[in-house]
């Protein structure tokens, strides 16, 4: 993506943000920080749950034994620095991953580092969809009668789509994914180049698509307990939304909580191209919480104060970078 056109989605999600703000007015948020008060630090506090259970997961992709992979803790500020990293390059969200395969690799050796963030990666990844696949079963369920029939048409056709990415993220753990990759790209005229020089390399990818089905195939107890942690983890998260709605005074179940989170996050993947999901995270959470028939502007301090909880995990991630980075394992 060029720089003009990122710039151009960044001033857009600026425009949307601003946009919205003006509407409710910077007076009404601030009172409705005030009122958030030390509630702020439970909200804070809530999202290191979040890693510790992706942290447990990433491990079990790295073998049984406690030798030959870093310590839970290790694992926990490796992740906590590579979410940083990610947030801190938009669009793609991948800068954190080179960064976990090079603190992992005194421990596996490059390669199967990199099989292990692969594999990791992966299943956050369908974890995630089958996060999204429930809210929109939940949509279902809760949304007013009232709803338009549109909207319940596109959740159908998303809910259709997300099934089919939760049978390609099973396939590729069945039978691999990355030599597959590679010769598709072979055959698209735009990714040709790109695979004559990743071809070299097809030994290496095909030894990582090992790896990969051999954790599926070899230790399904491990691979659905990863999995079950991931989604665990999205569960805790859900309850930032309650609990902020409970600090301005209103009562909001988990259910519709887990669905607005839900929607909310697959509306950010769907616009994901806008850096920061400025103006986009605003935009659904304001549109969503009117669909459900709440005040819209509930949904815009959700975003805002979310926002402030992201500052506060980067800021503590790149802190975590220099001793992550220099440690050595024991020998």
């Amino acid at each position: 993506m060029s720089r003009t056109l990122r710039l151009a989605l960044f001033l857009l999600g600026a425009a949307v943000f601003g946009y919205l703000v003006a509407q409710i007015g910077i007076g009404q948020l601030v009172s409705d920080a005030g009122r958030t008060g030390f509630t702020f630090v439970p909200i804070v506090v809530l999202y290191s749950l979040v890693y510790a259970c992706s942290a447990r997961a990433w491990q079990l992709t790295m073998g049984e034994g406690e030798s030959n992979r870093p310590s839970f803790w290790r694992t926990y500020a490796v992740t906590i620095s590579a979410g940083a990293l990610n947030f801190l390059t938009p669009v793609v969200n991948a800068g954190g991953e080179p960064f976990r395969v090079a603190a992992l690799a005194p421990w596996l050796g490059t390669r199967r580092a990199a099989g292990s963030v692969i594999l990791h990666r992966m299943l956050h990844s369908f974890a995630y969809v089958l996060v999204w696949f429930t809210a929109i079963v939940l949509a279902f369920a809760l949304l007013p009668r009232e709803t338009p029939k549109v909207v319940l048409i596109i959740l159908g056709v998303v809910g259709l789509v997300l099934l089919c990415i939760l049978a390609l993220i099973m396939s590729a753990h069945r039978s691999g994914v990355l030599e597959r990759l590679l010769d598709w790209m072979g055959r698209v005229p735009l990714l040709r180049r790109l695979a004559a020089r990743l071809e070299p390399r097809r030994e290496t990818l095909v030894q990582m698509d090992r790896q990969i089905t051999e954790f599926y195939h070899r230790q399904p107890g491990r691979f659905v307990k990863a999995i079950l942690l991931e989604y665990l983890g999205r569960c805790i998260f859900m309850l930032e939304l309650v609990l902020i709605m409970a600090s301005l005074g209103f009562r909001l179940d988990y259910l519709r909580a887990f669905t607005l989170g839900g929607l909310e996050a697959i509306a950010g993947n769907v616009l994901f191209l806008v850096p920061f999901e400025l103006g986009a995270r605003e935009g659904s959470y304001f549109a969503l919480f009117a669909l459900f028939g709440m005040d819209p502007q509930l949904g815009l301090y959700t975003s805002i104060l979310g926002r402030v909880r992201d500052l506060v995990w980067i800021g503590l991630g790149l802190v975590l970078m220099l001793p992550t980075a220099e440690r050595q394992p024991a020998v």
